[in-house]
């Protein structure tokens, strides 16, 4: 699956529910935060990497609004959502997301 957005927009947002891998069963962000991480396809350094907004708790979904500059740059980008739970522990999706940044 892959995302389109156009440089330079700031938005819609983007929106996902996290689940158990494997399944459909959501991940009980309860007490979490939850980042969203995108960066180019070939880089490793993160293009965005801020929080994200928990939506639902028990559902498992989460929303991050671009920030003003986050789309300035078309080309492929990988994303994905890192989990901090309340014990510290981290998790992070897998597969990444395709995303595409068109040009204008």
């Amino acid at each position: 699956m892959s995302l389109t957005f156009v440089e330079g927009d700031t938005g819609p947002a983007i929106n996902g529910t996290i689940v158990l891998t494997g399944t459909t069963t959501p991940v009980d962000l309860t007490g979490a935060t939850v980042k969203f991480q995108m960066r180019k396809d070939n880089d490793r350094r993160y293009q965005v990497d801020a929080t994200a907004s928990i939506v639902s708790p028990s559902g498992g979904t989460v929303t991050y609004s671009w920030g003003a500059n986050d789309l300035a740059n078309p080309g492929p980008y990988l994303a994905q959502w890192e989990i901090t739970f309340s014990g510290g522990i981290k998790q992070t999706t897998d597969p990444p997301v395709d995303i595409i940044v068109r040009r204008q």
